[in-house]
C-alpha cells in the first residue's frame, strides 16, 4: 500500500508527501451456498487474516437469483483492515449493500 499527497497553488505549492509498506498475510475463511428452491440460494463468505496487518477481514451475506447462466445478487458486505507500523496506520472499516451479477460456467 503507497499513499503519496501533493499540493498545488497556495503556500503548500509544490509540497509533497509519500509513505508505504508492504503487507503479507496468512489468511483463513469459508465461502458456501445454500440453495432454498431451484431458483433462489443464499450465498456468503467469511475470510479473516492477520500476519502484517493486525486484523483483516472480509465478510458478506446475501441472496440470489439463479438462471441457466447467470444469477443477480442482492446482500451485505464488509470488511476491515487494521495494520500499523512506525509511519503508516490504516485502521479502515467499510460496509454496505452489495448488487451484483455472478456468471456460472
Amino acid at each position: 500500500m503507497e499513499t503519496t499527497i501533493s499540493f498545488s497553488g497556495g503556500p503548500l505549492d509544490g509540497a509533497s508527501a509519500r509513505d508505504g509498506d508492504l503487507e503479507v498475510d496468512g489468511l483463513a475463511g469459508f465461502r458456501g451456498v445454500y440453495s432454498i428452491t431451484p431458483e433462489i440460494y443464499l450465498t456468503g463468505w467469511g475470510p479473516i487474516s492477520a500476519g502484517g496487518a493486525d486484523l483483516d477481514w472480509d465478510v458478506m451475506a446475501g441472496s440470489a437469483t439463479n438462471g441457466n447462466s447467470i444469477s443477480a445478487v442482492a446482500g451485505y458486505r464488509g470488511l476491515g483492515v487494521n495494520y500499523s507500523d512506525d509511519s503508516l496506520t490504516n485502521d479502515i472499516v467499510e460496509h454496505g449493500p452489495v448488487l451484483g451479477v455472478v456468471f456460472h460456467f
